[in-house]
């Protein structure tokens, strides 16, 4: 299995970059390649037609999570 090399927090603020696109997606270009091949690997992300990054189910789920009102946090 690949090997996800990111620091703390980096997935989280990125997803959140991704989700800022809407529905057209983030430009992957902007972003650092291991955290774009990270997010593909967990499947938190995929790539558009246009090569943009739009969110998954997963990766919803995720920035849900991460928020401070999450129900596993209170």
């Amino acid at each position: 299995m690949p090997r996800i090399n990111v620091q703390q927090g980096e997935l989280a603020h990125w997803l959140q970059f991704v989700s800022e696109g809407g529905e057209a997606g983030a430009p992957q270009d902007q972003m650092p390649a291991h955290v774009v091949e990270g997010l593909l690997i967990l499947l938190c992300v995929q790539r558009t037609d246009e090569g943009r990054l739009i969110l998954t189910d997963k990766g919803r789920l995720a920035l849900r999570m991460e928020s401070p009102g999450a129900l596993h946090l209170g």
